[in-house]
């Protein structure tokens, strides 16, 4: 059976505060445990454990990263995240990682991605700028934020537990073009996706 690490990355010039309730990747640190526990909620048959990880540290200005960063476009590349997290948290082939950034990315053939995983492989991630009301010039709420945390941190854990897109819009496996495609979700996967996952594992 597989492990899941959550892993916060922390961009270097940010300054965090890991106090109860400071920000930690840009979540407020007690926020974890619920995020995880509802992990578990939905993955405790097919995974081990679920734990918080130490942050990993991206430093945008070293040399070694530039290209993890688009300086034409001023946007992360996604595909580039997910490979400098596979190689600075090195999972093996029992652990499951999902790093939570709080930045704005790209993929290859889409201008932003909420997140992005490797299909059938260890390290997915997410992205939180856009899943903030502030973003879009609207008032904040903390609650909305936080279930969309969950929904796209539950997403791209099933894509690296080999699940692929769904047409059912109210499962959390469907693709999302939108938050109002992510709001409309549920925080689960259908019964043909819960099926799948289990019959895999």
């Amino acid at each position: 059976m597989s492990q899941i690490l959550i892993i916060p990355v922390i961009l270097d010039s940010d300054q965090y505060n890991k106090n109860k309730g400071q920000s930690y990747s840009g979540i407020a640190e007690d926020f974890y445990p619920t995020l995880i526990k509802q992990l578990q909620n939905i993955f405790g048959r097919i995974v081990i454990t679920i734990n918080l990880h130490d942050a990993l540290i991206l430093d945008r200005d070293s040399l070694v990263n530039s290209h993890l960063f688009d300086k034409n476009r001023n946007h992360w590349n996604s595909e580039n995240i997910l490979q400098w997290i596979s190689r600075k948290a090195l999972p093996d082939s029992d652990t499951k990682i999902l790093a939570i950034c709080d930045f704005d990315a790209y993929s290859n053939g889409l201008n932003f991605v909420f997140g992005e995983a490797q299909m059938i492989g260890r390290v997915g991630v997410i992205y939180l700028s856009r899943l903030r009301q502030e973003f879009y010039g609207q008032t904040s709420d903390i609650g909305l934020f936080q279930q969309r945390i969950i929904k796209e941190t539950v997403h791209e854990l099933g894509h690296l537990f080999r699940l692929s897109h769904c047409e059912k819009c109210s499962c959390v496996m469907h693709f999302s073009n939108s938050l109002k495609d992510t709001d409309f979700k549920d925080y689960n996967f259908c019964s043909r996706c819960i099926a799948m996952l289990f019959n895999m594992h």
